[in-house]
């Protein structure tokens, strides 16, 4: 899990964007691991290493072969890396599309940065910033060490995203706290409890919870109830695919990484962007070097 302060450490890449004046958009998707050793190779050995081409014809509304001349006939599915022997996966990552990074002195009217990665000041202000992009690598990093999204609420509504905010960071500071919807205010309290938790207003109806936990059932790599980014991470590591030949990978992650790796999703998702550590400061953090 060691990063270092190589080119291709997105720690490092965001540091670079920084001294550039330009912001990225970092995305678990945007992060690849480069291959190695096709050089040099025909397209016969290529696909033997590979593997033959998957594809799947492009189809009309009436379900036949399109006219058009403004779609593809085909689409190709990715290559299977599971079945690639890993000596042609090289170690190094890399940054790839930057359709939506922009000079920071000249921010675009439009920002199209997907929910899950926006950060408060994106929702509230739509302000971009260098900060944006450590809020979005602290929710990516999170998607790539446990196969899971930190925040991804079943309705991708602003208000939605927020609301996951508080529940896992605790209250938005002012003033957003008292300017965001009247809906919020009604379901917390203004006051936090002894852990910083925001408090709901209506608690659960007595005798209830037991009966709920009956009824309700979750896959184990749901964080169900989680009030803190270590709640999150606790179920582990979870990569579910059709293309995988048991379909489900999960591995431990252990109490020692789950609190030095909550402390930096803490740092890297601060509330206030002056407040989130700096790309450098990420590179030399304890979990950096677990």
């Amino acid at each position: 899990m060691a990063v270092s302060r190589n080119r291709s450490n997105p720690f490092f890449l965001c540091w670079k964007a920084v001294n550039a004046n330009k912001r990225l958009d970092i995305t678990p998707n945007n992060v690849l691991h480069r291959i190695t050793g096709l050089d040099g190779l025909n397209e016969d050995e290529v696909l033997k290493i590979l593997g033959s081409p998957i594809v799947n014809p492009v189809l009309n509304a009436s379900q036949e072969h399109h006219h058009g001349s403004t779609a593809p006939d085909y689409l190709v599915y990715p290559v299977n890396w599971y079945n690639v022997d890993a000596q042609f996966i090289s170690k190094e990552s890399c940054l790839i599309d930057f359709g939506e990074s922009f000079e920071i002195s000249q921010p675009p009217d439009d920002l199209r940065i997907p929910g899950t990665y926006r950060s408060p000041e994106l929702i509230l202000e739509q302000k971009a910033s260098f900060s944006s992009d450590i809020w979005a690598l602290g929710c990516s990093l999170f998607e790539i060490r446990t196969g899971r999204k930190l925040f991804s609420p079943f309705d991708d509504e602003d208000n939605e995203y927020l609301d996951a905010f508080i529940q896992i960071l605790g209250r938005l500071p002012e003033p957003w706290w008292s300017t965001t919807s009247e809906d919020r205010r009604r379901m917390y309290k203004n006051e936090v409890d002894e852990q910083g938790i925001v408090v709901a207003v209506l608690a659960s109806e007595p005798g209830n919870d037991n009966q709920r936990k009956k009824e309700r059932t979750v896959h184990p790599s749901v964080a169900a109830n989680a009030r803190s980014l270590k709640d999150k991470i606790a179920p582990g590591l979870w990569y579910m695919s059709d293309r995988r030949p048991n379909k489900v990978c999960h591995r431990d992650i252990s109490q020692t990484e789950q609190k030095v790796f909550a402390d930096l999703l803490r740092r890297l998702l601060e509330y206030k962007p002056e407040a989130r550590i700096s790309a450098e400061d990420a590179i030399n953090h304890e979990w950096s070097r677990l």
